[in-house]
């Protein structure tokens, strides 16, 4: 049996509102939509869409490599190419993995109410005989609305096979992790933001100006497709007792000069999950790209950027644009506001059938959703960020 390394994430957060169904046995019909990115040793990637395969029990997911499966008991598993990683984000099937056997009576807590008994990643028995190591890490924490997470519940798991005496896996292999549906669809949206905070410099087509004078129909400079023209701002005050509550809500500061030729010109203060721009040979070697989009709380490990938890409140700024764009803010490439099935949560229903009504063509199917450039996962943005420190090689490098 290979040996399982668990680690338990705080990042990507997630709450809701009504919690999980009395009845916590999920089955394969209840996970219809999840998302499976399945990365490979040549470095492929195929993400597939998670489908009910009968009214009542199983479900499953096909590529052109890789087949899954899952009704009540153990997942399924088959890849025909060699297989490093897969990633299983339940977020957009309203259920979440319950990685902890602490009961909701525990009188030292530990166990979101509802969510009852569960377990994390284990190998079937029929693979007893496998040898190896595998690597298993929960992100997406939820928690309930009023309530600090716990630590046992998580949207996204990513099963790293890389420990395998191949380097991967290849054939047919089968596990199971407890899985908990929620009450409601759609109740489990992400309280990340990415966005900039009050008095950040945008360089725009009358030079440098503080973000808050931003309006409509303005024009920023983009990195690929000169000056843009804004489609609309949008604000959001967190306050003290939010910060309190939801201690990801504290933005990052990345202090003038961290990332790279010296950049940024400034300290450059950004929600944790804003993706600043990562250009270096390091990149281009992982990704094939000079150019890639890292979150800001992955470069927490860098001299001279940490979460900034003494302010006692924060003003949070998006820019949204026709297309996702890579912008200037402090003089340093970074990401607009990306605006797809994910983001959208971020945004009040009145907020988005107000953006929807006004500006149509900036959700045209063709372009929603389409990232400025690639973005890893979070697993690989970790190990960008490691080489770089082993490197001693800045994110920077023109």
């Amino acid at each position: 049996m290979p040996s399982i390394d668990i680690v338990r994430l705080d990042e990507n957060p997630h709450e809701s509102v009504n919690g999980i169904r009395a009845d916590t046995s999920s089955r394969g019909v209840d996970l219809e939509g999840a998302t499976i990115t399945a990365t490979y040793a040549d470095g492929t990637t195929e993400v597939l869409t998670w489908h009910a395969l009968d009214p009542y029990t199983f479900g499953g997911a096909t590529g052109t490599d890789i087949d899954m499966s899952f009704g009540y008991d153990w997942h399924q598993l088959s890849t025909t190419k060699l297989l490093t990683s897969l990633e299983i984000n339940l977020q957009p099937a309203s259920s979440v993995f319950d990685t902890t056997a602490t009961q909701d009576d525990d009188p030292l807590g530990g166990s979101t109410p509802g969510s009852l008994h569960g377990f994390p990643f284990e190998v079937s028995p029929d693979y007893a005989a496998m040898s190896g190591d595998l690597a298993v890490t929960y992100s997406g924490i939820v928690n309930l609305t009023g309530s600090p997470a716990v630590g046992d519940l998580y949207t996204t798991m990513v099963v790293d096979f890389s420990g395998l005496p191949s380097g991967g896996l290849l054939g047919d292999f089968s596990w199971n992790s407890d899985i908990d549906t929620m009450r409601d669809a759609g109740d489990l949206v992400p309280t990340g933001v990415t966005c900039f905070v009050r008095g950040t410099l945008i360089t725009t087509d009358h030079g440098d100006v503080p973000i808050e004078t931003l309006k409509s129909g303005d024009k920023v400079l983009t990195q690929d497709n000169g000056f843009q023209e804004l489609i609309v701002t949008m604000s959001r005050v967190v306050k003290a007792d939010e910060l309190q509550k939801n201690t990801k809500l504290y933005p990052v500061q990345i202090s003038a000069g961290a990332l790279g030729s010296d950049l940024p010109k400034r300290d450059l203060v950004v929600s944790r999950q804003h993706r600043m721009v990562v250009k270096s040979n390091i990149a281009h070697s992982m990704f094939g790209s000079m150019t890639v989009l890292v979150a800001a709380i992955r470069l927490t490990q860098l001299p001279g950027i940490y979460v900034e938890s003494s302010v006692e409140s924060v003003e949070y700024f998006h820019l949204i644009f026709k297309k996702h764009q890579v912008i200037f803010a402090e003089g340093t490439p970074t990401e607009s506001f990306l605006m797809n099935a994910e983001t959208q949560k971020n945004l009040s229903s009145e907020k988005w059938e107000e953006f929807v009504t006004l500006f149509p063509e900036a959700v045209d199917p063709d372009s929603f959703g389409a990232p400025a450039c690639t973005i890893p996962t979070r697993m690989l943005q970790k190990k960008l960020v490691h080489r770089h420190l082993k490197n001693t090689r800045k994110l920077i490098s023109l």
